[in-house]
């Protein structure tokens, strides 16, 4: 984990909301950090209409429900993970991930050559190394068996997650899915096809996005050693 000096904030609210749920996260995000996430939004921004990136209705709404939701599984990577980001979109949560741990080796995998050409366009503008960037097909055919963790944010339901992830993860790998406040429900009824796929629940952490008051559930699900 990144650890740093508390620092002497700008004066946007919105990014000040950013430093202080970090910190509930156990996270103190540096001014070159900070500066990442203000230049990350405003690119966000700038090609939201030509790519459908988001929807969100204001700065606030990204900050909290993108860049901040993000961070929530920090605590689950241990140092120089190779991790990948499935079905990144406009980032999340690679990016940010990347963004306050540089440590980890970040893997964005998107369907969409647009937000692929944006990701590409975010390495740049944020000079981040340790970071790639693929179309979502290259990904299946050169990259499978090799990540410490398969991260999915919107991917889709826990079934879907299972069948594509699992194909992409070391023996004892784990995939692990964001979820909202049915999370748990959904593993209910998902783990049997999940024990199937060859892969065991490693941990649910549940948690509260800050300043919103949203039910988060972390799910990590481990791949087996026997699993193919």
């Amino acid at each position: 984990m990144v650890k740093s000096l508390k620092i002497a904030f700008p004066q946007d609210e919105n990014l000040q909301l950013l430093s202080q749920g970090a910190e509930e996260f156990g996270l103190s995000l540096t001014s070159e950090q900070i500066l990442s996430f203000e230049k990350y939004l405003s690119e966000l921004k700038d090609w939201a209409g030509r790519t459908n990136l988001l929807s969100r209705a204001n700065d606030r709404e990204i900050i909290l429900k993108d860049f901040l939701d993000s961070l929530t599984v920090t605590r689950h990577l241990f140092p120089g993970a190779f991790l990948l980001d499935l079905g990144s979109g406009a980032g999340f949560p690679g990016i940010p991930l990347r963004i306050i741990r540089p440590d980890l080796r970040v893997f964005l995998s998107e369907a969409t050559r647009k937000k692929v050409y944006f990701l590409n366009n975010i390495k740049r503008v944020l000079r981040l190394e340790g970071l790639e960037i693929h179309w979502a097909e290259e990904t299946k055919e050169c990259f499978g068996g090799i990540f410490d963790f398969v991260i999915s944010r919107a991917f889709g339901s826990l079934r879907k997650i299972t069948s594509e992830g699992r194909h992409f993860l070391k023996p004892g790998g784990v995939l692990l899915a964001m979820k909202g406040k049915k999370g748990e429900e959904e593993l209910g009824k998902s783990l049997p096809y999940i024990e199937k796929m060859g892969l065991t629940l490693a941990f649910t952490d549940r948690l509260i996005l800050p300043f919103l008051g949203h039910s988060r559930v972390l799910i990590g699900l481990r791949k087996r050693d026997c699993s193919t």
